[in-house]
């Protein structure tokens, strides 16, 4: 399992990237991008819950 840290990162760089793809890459790019966004930001509720929880 990722660090929390490590998680944000990730989450920050794919958000940046997703706001690029939106401007230039087409649907089927920009979709796979915010799927992979989602997955981590999946990952870092998880972590957080079982953190706090």
């Amino acid at each position: 399992m990722r660090e929390l840290k490590e998680l944000q990162h990730l989450i920050e760089k794919a958000r940046l990237e997703l706001d690029q793809a939106l401007e230039s890459d087409s649907y089927e790019i920009y979709y796979q991008k915010s799927v992979y966004l989602d997955k981590l930001i999946e990952e870092y509720l998880e972590i957080t819950e079982t953190v706090v929880g």
